[in-house]
């Protein structure tokens, strides 16, 4: 079983049904403070004339071993016990004793160090300096509410701070808050506001070339936003870059934290050797950088490969040596991981006891409150088992248990969301209507004042006109802004599509030009399955309720710069600006599995399974080199592969990823999919397991 990091985005056993996750990649967000504070903790260098005394001592701190600090804590500990240090030897010796601290995991103490710095702070700056080492400390110790809490007090002054051009050691304070804070969302959840502050740190280190630290750690903390956005590709190159950053400065200290990440994304991605590859990288490096809780993990990770393997004395020598591992780190999520791995390596190999540990593992997490959905996960891996030792009985007992628990978990988890919406919505409908009585009332007020004014002056005509075409103005607006968005699920509409694709088909065609990477611009259609159905039993106004919620679970697997258009009755258009046509199936099998997972409730109570199908194409096609392709061939290539998938059985996504002139023609679209295809100048991909049967007529004839 994987022990992996983020909590919200469970995996699929080797049989398909849901198993325990836990994050090993946010391994990869508690390491991503040492390192910056190790770089902290030297760039507060005293700046008056060090005395003699301080040299040596200095010396003997910057020589102790950095990954098991004893001797330097016991060395700062004492030189601040005394009066001699000049003000700036003490805080550097602070500094460096709060960082040391922090990487034996004594936080609380290192936090009462913070407190006695921002004490003896001679200004401002000062106290900055070491408001920044407590949000790290409590980001270390992942307690993000406060770290959130915190950066909230210190926000107003951080942004004019990160201007001074006089001491450049302020801007990196201010980039390390906002690093620590975007992290601590990350984890909350708080995705946008995470990003954006990421971003803004990055921008400060890209101007400090030596910041090598804290820029390998803020693309870290961004590869875990990818992640948890549910774009392991775009993951998988950030961590990359804070891998490559690292080693190219021999900074070796979160480099077991960052392979870690690269591996868990790596088993999303399904690329399983390579995933094996860095486990065995990231085991090597937390032995030689005495990363206990990176080591742990990786040997717990390790278990889990073999079992997707196959090679079951591996995953139980892996399993037995990571328990002892997992329980010095004192994380009892990752010992049940453990736990599970052992049980189902004895099972494989015949030996006794396996099921047994298993169901330990469960009564752990049952015992434990919010982990329903890991008891849940757990029985399906049970029933597994012991359908695998013949004992159909309790196997079917364990599996009826698992999706009597797992259905529990979804609809629990869907009325929350659709709750959520719900309030969202009613509170965006009260404070439009609000805002629009007010301004109303403000335009009345306006208008008795002008006309009276205008009526002082004889102009009452030329009044009267303004106002008029004010109103007709205003009314414009609102008259646009109807005709280009979608009133049922407040989606944009194919008018607005039309009225704005010039630019981003120009985009594409200068990123396909230039060689750029990510050049494509790929038109998803997706149709929701047997729809028709939905109204004929259960009426329109269910209809409506399906589309809405249908919107609102797509939008949540887009990216920011990706457009999810209403097309028209149930159809969806997803436009996906600056991707890659060879890896956009891994987006349409997201939202395939995201509308089939979905409980659509009813106005009356009632839940409704629905399924999806997708077909898509990019823009420009490969064949249309020096000459102006037409994008309506691309969405006409996309329209054909959507039927496609209807006519194969539904539930399933067909795409084109490769289109090239076939032999004898001279250029051109090819508009024909199925002769295209046939030709060889079309290459299509289609979702995993299934085949593919052509339609007998075109889309007009094709099924709902």
């Amino acid at each position: 079983m994987d022990n992996n990091n983020i909590r919200d985005r469970p995996g699929p056993s080797r049989s398909g049904s849901q198993r325990p996750r836990r994050p090993a990649f946010l391994a990869l967000g508690a390491i991503l403070l040492c390192g910056t504070l190790w770089a902290m903790g030297a760039a507060g260098q005293p700046a008056s004339a060090p005395s003699p005394e301080f040299d040596a001592l200095k010396a003997r701190i910057v020589q102790d071993d950095r990954r098991r600090p004893e001797l330097s804590i016991q060395l700062a500990q004492q030189a601040l016990a005394q009066a001699s240090p000049a003000p700036d030897a003490r805080r550097w010796l602070r500094s460096q004793l709060i960082r040391d601290l922090v990487r034996m995991r004594h936080h609380d103490e290192a936090l009462a160090q913070v407190q006695a710095g921002r004490a003896e702070a001679r200004g401002p700056k000062e106290q900055l300096h070491f408001d920044v080492l407590a949000l790290m400390t409590l980001g270390d110790a992942q307690r993000n509410e406060e770290v959130v809490k915190r950066y909230q007090g210190l926000a107003a002054q951080l942004v004019p701070l990160a201007r001074d051009t006089q001491d450049g050691a302020v801007p990196m304070d201010v980039a390390n808050a906002w690093r620590v804070a975007g992290t601590a969302m990350m984890r909350l959840g708080r995705l946008p506001e995470s990003i954006q502050l990421l971003t803004q740190a990055l921008r400060v280190f890209d101007e400090h070339p030596k910041a090598v630290y804290e820029t390998s750690q803020t693309l870290a903390a961004m590869a875990l936003v990818h992640a948890k956005s549910g774009h392991p590709d775009q993951a998988l190159h950030m961590v990359q870059r804070a891998i490559d950053l690292s080693e190219a400065a021999n900074e070796r200290s979160s480099l077991s934290g960052y392979q870690l990440g690269k591996a868990y994304l790596l088993g999303l991605l399904g690329r399983t050797d390579e995933q094996q590859t860095a486990l065995l990288t990231a085991r090597t490096l937390a032995q030689e950088e005495l990363m206990s809780y990176d080591l742990a993990v990786a040997v717990t990770n390790l278990a889990d490969v073999a079992l997707q393997k196959k090679d079951y004395p591996a995953a139980l020598a892996y399993s037995n040596a990571a328990i002892p591992l997992v329980e010095q780190t004192g994380d009892k999520e990752s010992l049940w991981v453990a736990w599970i791995n052992k049980g189902t390596a004895l099972n494989r190999l015949g030996q006794p006891g396996g099921i047994d540990w298993i169901r330990k593992a469960i009564a752990a997490f049952a015992a434990t409150p919010g982990m329903e959905s890991n008891v849940a996960e757990v029985h399906g891996m049970l029933a597994e088992e012991l359908a695998f030792n013949h004992d159909h009985e309790r196997a079917y007992e364990a599996a009826m248990q698992f999706k009597r628990l797992t259905d529990g978990v979804r609809k629990a988890a869907d009325h929350k969301r659709i709750a959520e919406a719900n309030a969202a919505y009613e509170a965006d409908k009260r404070q439009l209507h609000i805002e629009a009585l007010e301004q109303e009332q403000r335009h009345q007020h306006r208008f008795r004042w002008m006309m009276a004014l205008a009526a002082a002056a004889g102009l009452a005509s030329a009044v009267i006109a303004g106002i008029s075409r004010y109103h007709v103005k205003r009314a414009y607006g609102a008259m646009r802004d109807m005709a280009f968005s979608d009133p049922l699920t407040r989606l944009p509409n194919r008018r607005h599509l039309i009225n704005t694709i010039e630019a981003d088909l120009g985009l594409a065609r200068r990123q396909r030009n230039d060689a750029r990477p990510n050049p494509d611009l790929v038109f998803m259609m997706i149709d929701i399955d047997r729809f028709k159905s939905v109204n004929d039993v259960h009426g329109h106004a269910a209809g409506d309720a399906v589309l809405k919620q249908c919107a609102a679970v797509l939008q949540r697997q887009l990216r920011e710069s990706d457009t999810l258009v209403r097309w028209g009755g149930e159809e969806f258009l997803v436009l996906a600006r600056q991707t890659n046509v060879q890896e956009v199936h891994v987006l349409a099998e997201r939202l395939r599995a995201s509308i089939a997972a979905h409980a659509f409730t009813l106005d009356d109570g009632q839940d409704l399974h629905k399924t999806c199908s997708i077909g898509f194409a990019s823009y420009p096609p490969q064949d249309s080199a020096g000459q102006l392709a037409d994008w309506h061939d691309t969405l006409s290539m996309a329209d054909q592969c959507l039927y496609v998938a209807k006519s194969s059985g539904r539930d399933l996504w067909v795409g084109v990823i490769a289109q090239a002139a076939p032999p004898g023609r001279d250029g051109g679209a090819v508009l024909d999919l199925r002769a295209g295809v046939e030709a060889g100048a079309i290459q299509l991909r289609w979702g995993e397991g299934r085949q593919i049967v052509w339609p007998e007529t075109g889309p007009p004839g094709a099924p709902s």
